[in-house]
């Protein structure tokens, strides 16, 4: 359907899978999947956090390509870094870590925002496709609770779709979204809040932009021209 959109033709395989077997045809469909994600991420800033699923299967077809033959970005000439925007895990704080989202209240109610570079302190460190995925971003001691880029992708993007195609939550997931191990601490009111909402779609959001971050560094070819400003003109210039 992406490529489509973007009329790019793909050879189809069985069961209607997506067959890349040349350097152009895996960067032609890198191309609309671009596109696709940026789309996707403006839809999500204008607060239709639904687009975060449809974000993170674009996001597991980079690691594990359309055809399942493996990930679509060590199918170009040179494999990309990608950018790591999290700061490190500090066991001796002794808190829940959430490295991709930050707590962000809205009218009263608790959630998460996408950190997407907003604290200076945080670094933006280059970092293999690999290092990336399999970074732990989340974790909850007490909860005994440890997840990486790749589990919150696969979950985002496996849960939220049809009841009849999608599988069981794993036990991870489970822990992220119904036991609720990410807590908040008040200690003005002495009391600890439940999890914040949504930290997967968060943090799924912010994914994508480390991912287009980088790739927009690396492979400007690939995205949408930007439209050059011309200035108005007063009548008498005319």
């Amino acid at each position: 359907v992406i490529a489509c959109r973007l009329g790019i033709k793909l050879r189809p395989m069985k069961k209607q899978n997506i067959e890349l077997r040349t350097k152009e045809e895996a960067e032609a469909y890198l191309k609309a999947l671009i596109h696709f994600m940026l789309e996707s991420t403006l839809a999500y800033d204008m607060g239709f956090e639904g687009e975060a699923q449809r974000l993170a299967v674009v996001i597991r077809v980079l690691f594990e390509g359309p055809d399942g033959s493996g990930p679509l970005l060590k199918k170009l000439d040179k494999e990309p870094f990608l950018y790591d925007n999290s700061p490190e895990y500090n066991p001796a704080m002794n808190l829940p870590y959430s490295a991709l989202a930050l707590f962000a209240p809205i009218k009263g109610q608790e959630a998460y925002s996408p950190r997407m570079g907003r604290n200076p302190g945080v670094p933006i460190k280059k970092t293999t496709c690999d290092e990336w995925w399999d970074k732990v971003v989340v974790i909850d001691e007490s909860k005994s609770l440890k997840l990486t880029r790749k589990q919150i992708i696969e979950a985002v993007a496996n849960t939220y779709g049809d009841a009849s195609v999608r599988p069981k939550l794993n036990q991870e997931f489970n822990k992220l979204i119904l036991d609720k191990p990410v807590g908040w601490v008040n200690e003005k009111k002495g009391v600890k809040r439940s999890t914040l909402q949504h930290i997967e779609f968060a943090s799924t959001r912010h994914m994508a932009w480390e991912v287009l971050l980088a790739l927009e560094e690396q492979m400007v070819h690939l995205f949408p021209p930007i439209p050059e400003y011309k200035p108005p003109q007063r009548e008498n210039e005319q």
